[in-house]
C-alpha cells in the first residue's frame, strides 16, 4: 500500500510522492556518523587492504618465515606490474625489515598494515595500482633450496654442484658462482663439497 503525505494548502489538497527508502540528506547524515560504505570490505581485509584483482602475488604467514621467501619476493618484484609491497604488522620486525629492503632495492612502495579485523592467513601482498586479475597469486608449494646449498650460499661451487642446483633449485642459481679455472689455480674449493666432507 502506498504511503502518501497529504498537505493542506488553502483549500486545495496536494499529494506528495511517496518517500524513497533513504533520501540524500539521510545518506549524508549516515555517512557522517558511520563513514562512507566500503566496497568489498571482507575481500580487502583478506588481501591486506587491497582488492583481489590488484594482487600480483601473496605469501601466507607460514611461507613468509621460510628462508627462501625473500628470494621469491625479489624475483616477483621484477614483474613491472608490482607497484607496492604490503606486509601485515603481525609479521616479526626483523622479517618485515627484509621486505622493506627488497622494496627499496626494486623501487617499490612499502607499507605495513594493521587490520584489526584481518581475515585469513595472508602476511604479504605484492600489489599493482591497476587491476591485473592474476589467476594464481599463492604458491601451493614453495620452491626450496637444499640445505647443503643454503649453508654454502653466496660462495663458489664446483660444476657438478652447479648442475645439481640447475636441476633441483633453478630459482637460486644466481646466488652462486661456478669455480673457474683461475679459481682452481688459486686453490678455491667448492664450499658444498667441503660442507659434505664435514
Amino acid at each position: 500500500m502506498k504511503l502518501a503525505l497529504m498537505l493542506r494548502h488553502d483549500t486545495n489538497i496536494k499529494e506528495i510522492a511517496p518517500m524513497t527508502p533513504k533520501n540524500e540528506l539521510e545518506k549524508y547524515v549516515e555517512y557522517g556518523v558511520s563513514g562512507t560504505p566500503e566496497l568489498k570490505r571482507d575481500e580487502k581485509r583478506h588481501w591486506l587492504g587491497e582488492f583481489r584483482e590488484r594482487v600480483v602475488f601473496a605469501l601466507t604467514y607460514d611461507q613468509i618465515y621460510r628462508k627462501e621467501a625473500v628470494k621469491i619476493v625479489e624475483e616477483k618484484c621484477k614483474d613491472n606490474r608490482v607497484d607496492k609491497i604490503i606486509v601485515s604488522n603481525k609479521v616479526n620486525q626483523t622479517i618485515s625489515g627484509k621486505y622493506m629492503d627488497v622494496a627499496h632495492t626494486y623501487h617499490k612502495d612499502y607499507k605495513t598494515i594493521d587490520l584489526q579485523e584481518e581475515k585469513g592467513e595472508i602476511a604479504l601482498v605484492l600489489a599493482s595500482q591497476d587491476a591485473v586479475n592474476e589467476k594464481q597469486v599463492l604458491l601451493e608449494k614453495m620452491p626450496s633450496i637444499p640445505e647443503k646449498f643454503y649453508q654454502a650460499k653466496s660462495k663458489k661451487i664446483c660444476k657438478a654442484h652447479m648442475d645439481e642446483l640447475h636441476k633441483t633449485a633453478p630459482l637460486f642459481v644466481d646466488d652462486f658462482e661456478e669455480i673457474s679455472l683461475f679459481d682452481k689455480m688459486l686453490g678455491v674449493k667448492c664450499s658444498v663439497c667441503n660442507g659434505d666432507k664435514k
